[in-house]
């Protein structure tokens, strides 16, 4: 079917652009004379296929974006299933868990943020990986302010590591990661949990971009995105939601349920995009392997508040390394294992995407 559309559409562009491009023959005929008088190679004939090809293939990838999906599948979106009963309904524990290293100028502001949530029933782990400024200290008083605070000291093993550990002892229904640098709007819980349910993997909301360099900032991932199609498989749906924008990617404004979230861990091995392995092996264990499990929900709001350029942040310098981003390419390969079609056009879809940001993280970083 999907090598049909594109025929077809091939087959009704060409002449269209031909005819086109006939209408401008008078300009090509002044080419051709200006450049036989300079003495200049002009080749009409060339020129022409040329632009038809480039202009057949453009509108064909355009028409494939936009309607394949309709032509294919029809104008039905996936049937919703019986819906399920929000988790705010039962006022389950959620465990926060911040890793902390190094953030004491940041640290009290996230802290204030966790604990002036408009929901209450907090586990709130704090995971000290061997800060060598105030944070520990700050960690002590805060956990002496709120009983909810529960502070543990490590010998410095990296984010990844703490985040496994803060894992391992939680012991709330849900879990949710806050990073020491970032903040919460005070319902962030409130409303991610209102969207998740027993049947639903993954809660994920909209972010406060702060640009700390530039004093700017704005709202992003709060539009809406399709839902999964008849026929579309869920690996090529994921795909999908990597492809067209970022909210996906991170692990920070997403919340989980602990149990299926305790068989994933972060890799220690990675300093860069381990946080979208992480959400897709959780998404494996929990989505892809159970047909009863509906898609992840979003929150249109933009309650995680991400300070970019942070003087702790090592996002400036990983993402200005290409290897980087090939090692996250790999890694979702192998993840991906055997595509289809579909799953192949939109894999190569996030991997030009990841382009444009390594190019825009090398600008940004100047």
């Amino acid at each position: 079917m999907f090598f049909f559309w594109n025929g077809v559409c091939a087959v009704i562009i060409s002449p269209l652009l031909t005819w086109l491009f006939s209408l401008m023959t008078p300009i090509y005929e002044f080419l051709f004379t200006l450049s036989k008088a300079i003495f200049l190679p002009f080749d009409y004939n060339f020129i022409e296929s040329t632009f038809i090809f480039i202009f057949t293939t453009c509108v064909t990838m355009v028409l494939n974006y936009l309607f394949y999906d309709r032509l294919v599948f029809g104008d039905q979106i996936r049937p919703r299933q019986k819906p399920f009963s929000s988790a705010l309904e039962n006022n389950p524990k959620v465990s926060v868990i911040v890793p902390i290293y190094n953030t004491a100028a940041y640290l009290p502001s996230c802290l204030n943020s966790i604990i002036r949530q408009s929901y209450q029933n907090l586990e709130i782990i704090l995971i000290d990986d061997g800060s060598t400024d105030n944070s520990a200290l700050i960690v002590d008083q805060y956990v002496r302010k709120d009983p909810r605070i529960t502070a543990f000291h490590q010998k410095n093993s990296g984010q990844s590591s703490a985040r496994n550990f803060g894992l391992q002892i939680a012991s709330g229904e849900y879990t949710c990661f806050i990073d020491a640098d970032d903040e919460l709007k005070p319902s962030f819980i409130k409303d991610l949990l209102a969207a998740i349910s027993e049947n639903t993997p993954l809660a994920v909301c909209g972010i406060h971009y702060k640009r700390l360099k530039h004093h700017s900032a704005e709202d992003v991932y709060i539009t809406p995105l399709r839902p999964r199609r008849p026929k579309e498989t869920k690996k090529s749906y994921l795909l999908y939601l990597l492809a067209t924008d970022g909210r996906m990617y991170s692990s920070v404004n997403k919340l989980y349920h602990t149990a299926l979230a305790k068989k994933c861990h972060f890799d220690p091995k990675l300093n860069f995009a381990e946080d979208t392995k992480f959400v897709l092996d959780y998404l494996t264990k929990s989505y892809l392997n159970h047909d009863n499990v509906t898609d992840p929900a979003f929150v249109l709001k933009p309650l995680y508040i991400y300070n970019f350029g942070t003087t702790t942040s090592t996002m400036r310098v990983v993402s200005v390394n290409w290897q980087n981003w090939q090692t996250s390419y790999r890694n979702l390969k192998s993840w991906l294992g055997r595509p289809t079609i579909k799953e192949w056009f939109w894999l190569h879809t996030v991997h030009l995407r990841w382009r444009i940001s390594y190019l825009r993280s090398k600008r940004r970083a100047r």
